[in-house]
């Protein structure tokens, strides 16, 4: 973990050495006759895996600094050190400005930081967390046996998994109606609880040792490998780590169900993107371009979860799959998410099964990264026929005025081009957004009558999706996510 600048500077040397390392490889050069081209391979793939663990460390700590955060979720007294780091790296502190607080040299806080407080005393540790101005709530979680089906809900209740969401979307509905009473357990209620631990395991990792134990679940696996979101309350993250494992679960599950058959490449240029979507269905609707978006073997499973992420991507061996999680009930947002990541999942093409469980990024990095400002403007340029940044800009120069006029200009401005209003009012949105103003409320006014996006994502993956799926598991899974 990155502390300071120092290490900040050092760490983004060592990255850009490893890219310049990675980029001579990549050169078209015969490698010298005695090296295997196996041992290269093994070489090449060993400083990927340092340079990614590199660009993690740089990520976290640009995004504490940037952000900041409104909690810090830790699941032990062992990782509250870790947390008081990083409480005061979003504080925007120094460890100078620390130590000043606190009356000490910035070479003790940086001793404290790099040992993660084990010589400081209890008292310390308060002090600290008065200096950086925190309050640490957190629970004890009694020790809990479970013997039988109720006693595993209420396990997995203690970090978040509440039993609505385990009886509605990871049991099938025979299984969930006898849970409910609705049905009669005819093998017992043992057959039951043994069947929830197998899903529990297959979906989020955890053992039926851990499941049946004393010991506490932990979520703090899953949150190293799953979809990136705002900082919440210990609780609320705990329940959104846990949909966004689901989630990630699900999109593997979908990419592999769709079998070993070709891909097709995914186009680099909006305005091809566009042509091929018109040529195709005539139309470019959500239904149109998520047809689109299925021709180029990419699954996209839509869900209804916590608003945690509105879309990511993950990739299983070559095979991308789509999930969308949209808080908007509107087509125009609905087809823009999906096209911003289908942007995604066209980069680096020729690598295989991702690490990282699910990608999605923040609203701040969508309004810092590169790549991000990348896939928003792919997206707007195939909804708006590669003239997004054109059209955005004559909006702007019309001037904002009162948000009733503005929404008047958009409006005008889209009619005179024959482009939707709504997905012209999302991409201005997201201009006005680099520069720390917040539009999107106003833009969702632009969208028109709301749509069942969600069902018209549900019956292109019903009737598209290849359903080679081996385990009844997952072929349980999928079903229950697309229940109404």
């Amino acid at each position: 973990m990155i502390t300071n600048e120092r290490q900040y500077k050092i760490t983004r040397s060592k990255a850009r050495d490893l890219t310049a390392v990675l980029s001579g490889m990549s050169a078209p050069s015969r490698p010298p006759p005695e090296v295997h081209p196996r041992l290269m391979r093994a070489k090449r793939e060993a400083i990927e895996s340092q340079l990614r663990d590199l660009q993690d460390e740089l990520t976290d700590y640009e995004r504490l600094k940037r952000t900041g955060a409104s909690g810090i979720a830790f699941d032990s007294f062992d990782e509250l050190p870790e947390g008081l780091i990083r409480a005061r790296i979003a504080a925007g502190l120094s460890q100078r400005t620390l130590a000043e607080r606190l009356g000490l040299t910035a070479q003790q806080i940086q001793r404290y930081e790099a040992e993660r407080y084990r010589s400081a005393s209890y008292r310390r540790l308060c002090d600290v967390s008065r200096a950086l101005g925190i309050r640490i709530r957190n629970e004890i979680l009694l020790p809990h046996v479970p013997d039988d089906f109720e006693g595993l809900l209420a396990k997995v209740a203690q970090v978040g998994l509440d039993r609505d969401f385990v009886l509605e979307r990871l049991l099938p509905s025979t299984d969930s109606a006898e849970a409910n009473g609705k049905l009669s357990r005819a093998d017992g209620d043992k057959t039951l609880t043994a069947k929830t631990v197998a899903v529990l395991e297959r979906v989020f990792g955890w053992t039926p040792g851990e499941l049946m134990s004393a010991e506490p679940l932990s979520t703090a696996d899953l949150r190293r490998t799953s979809v990136r979101f705002r900082e919440f309350g210990r609780r609320d993250s705990e329940a959104a780590t846990l949909f966004a494992a689901y989630a990630g679960y699900l999109a593997v599950v979908a990419a592999r169900g769709m079998g070993p058959g070709r891909s097709e490449p995914i186009p680099a240029d909006p305005v091809d993107m566009r042509k091929r979507i018109l040529t195709r269905y005539g139309s470019d609707d959500f239904a149109g371009v998520l047809h689109a978006v299925w021709d180029l073997g990419i699954a996209v499973l839509p869900l209804r979860g916590p608003r945690t992420f509105h879309v990511a991507c993950r990739r299983h061996g070559r095979r991308n799959a789509i999930v969308l999680n949209p808080r908007s009930p509107h087509e125009a947002r609905w087809t823009f998410d999906l096209l911003h990541e289908l942007y995604h999942a066209g980069q680096r093409p020729g690598a295989g099964t991702s690490g990282a469980t699910l990608r999605s990024a923040t609203l701040a990095e969508r309004q810092s990264s590169q790549e991000e400002a990348q896939a928003n403007r792919f997206a707007a340029n195939v909804m708006l026929d590669g003239r997004a940044e054109d059209l955005a800009g004559q909006c702007l120069e019309a001037g904002m005025g009162t948000a009733g006029q503005f929404k008047g200009v958009i409006a005008r401005v889209a009619s005179m081009a024959e482009v939707d209003a709504g997905t012209l009012a999302n991409y201005v949105a997201f201009r006005l957004s680099t520069e720390g103003v917040h539009w999107w409320r106003a833009a969702a006014d632009l969208q028109g009558t709301a749509s069942e996006a969600w069902a018209v994502a549900r019956n292109v993956f019903m009737e598209r999706f290849a359903y080679r799926l081996d385990s009844k598991i997952d072929r349980a899974l999928i079903e229950r996510a697309l229940e109404p």
